[in-house]
């Protein structure tokens, strides 16, 4: 059974984020909440008729939330804000990222920009994209007269 190439360049991208993700974390701790920059966990469906976009935003409140549609290109942007703790903590671990993000999804085809549905619940958006009429055939009466 043979893998498709899109299969392949997800895992390495994962693989990629992991290594990095790791990197990060030989800092001091506390830098963690300074500028971390993440990308938030994303999955796509496709169907004929539709594309269902969930991204993972635990924490992030919805009025911090952007969504931009250009054609096959959704963007998902936002801000997650660091927790207002009371008085110090020294950390042991921190592996929550907090700040800015922005996620960009190439879509199969162009959406239609007046048919787009986002919904925000549980620490999840769903979004859901339908693909634009471009170029849609259309058949032509040929009028004319015969000639003899």
């Amino acid at each position: 059974m043979s893998q498709h190439p899109d299969d392949t360049l997800d895992r390495l991208q994962r693989e990629v984020e992991r290594m990095f993700h790791g990197l990060i974390y030989h800092r001091h701790p506390s830098a963690h909440f300074c500028e971390a920059a993440w990308v938030p966990s994303a999955d796509l469906m496709v169907s004929e008729d539709s594309a269902h976009v969930v991204l993972e935003l635990a924490g992030v409140p919805p009025e911090n939330v952007r969504v931009t549609l250009r054609g096959r290109i959704l963007e998902v942007s936002g801000r997650r804000d660091t927790p207002r703790e009371p008085g110090r903590a020294d950390y042991h671990r921190a592996e929550i990222f907090f700040g800015e993000f922005r996620r960009t999804i190439e879509l199969p085809w162009e959406a239609d920009e007046d048919r787009v549905d986002a919904r925000y619940r549980n620490g999840m958006l769903d979004i859901v994209l339908h693909p634009a009429v471009v170029n849609k055939p259309t058949d032509v009466t040929v009028e004319g007269s015969h000639s003899g």
